[in-house]
């Protein structure tokens, strides 16, 4: 499926996708957008293809200016033959995050540098484009692999993201320890994130997830503005 490139379609999928990155309660949130934006078979990108890549970058550059002010930032971190990769995260947030040891030690054995956030997501951005069986191109690098993963991405495409995703999502330290430690098995509930640690507590946050997607859904229905959803919770 091909989603159409135009702002109301494009911040619908955010406000669907990112409401609890844009009232605060979330440092990063990430998510994919239907299209055709990398060859299946890796070959480079042609003009039908390039063309999509730019519109949809000229329609998140009209966010961020709209969203920028409240220290919110959306980018592509991969194109895929099934769509691109939109990463919508806090800078200041997801810095502080990042810098407790539970998730800085764990990054720099991957070869993170978590001192300094384009270089780690750009280095995320490439373990996702290694990570795909698919001829994913890596958006700040244009890196292509297709290696042999898997994980159903819809649309043919299929690609394992790094287990470490967790920690650029703002997932529990622990649960993003034992995601990986585990390799994604024996955890007790399954939500947004697999559940290992405290489970009454990651219960509550489903719930909050929820709720707040729920209510700036209905805000932005109303005829609101992103901005206005990002300073309405602030």
């Amino acid at each position: 499926m091909t989603r159409t490139i135009d702002i109301p379609t494009f911040q619908a999928a955010v406000v669907r996708n990112c409401s609890p990155t844009l009232a605060g309660i979330k440092p990063a949130s990430l998510f994919t957008y239907p299209g055709v934006y990398a060859h299946q078979d890796g070959s480079s990108a042609t003009a039908p293809i390039t063309d999509r890549r730019v519109r949809l970058l000229n329609v998140i550059a009209r966010c961020n200016h709209e969203l920028n002010p409240f220290g919110i930032h959306l980018s592509v971190l991969v194109w895929r033959p099934c769509g691109a990769l939109v990463y919508a995260y806090r800078p200041n947030s997801l810095t502080t995050y990042l810098a407790d040891p539970r998730a800085k030690t764990t990054l720099a054995k991957e070869g993170y540098d978590t001192d300094n956030l384009p270089l780690c997501l750009a280095h995320l951005a490439s373990r996702i484009t290694l990570a795909s069986n698919n001829a994913a191109e890596c958006a700040c690098g244009q890196t292509r692999c297709a290696l042999d993963h898997q994980a159903n991405c819809g649309d043919g495409c299929t690609c394992e993201f790094p287990h470490e995703i967790g920690y650029f999502l703002g997932y529990p330290y622990d649960d993003v320890h034992e995601f990986i430690v585990q390799h994604g098995e024996n955890y007790k509930v399954f939500g947004p994130w697999k559940v290992y640690t405290n489970v009454g507590q990651a219960l509550l946050t489903f719930e909050s997830y929820r709720a707040c997607t729920q209510h700036l859904t209905h805000v932005y229905q109303q005829g609101h503005s992103l901005a206005k959803l990002a300073q309405a919770t602030r």
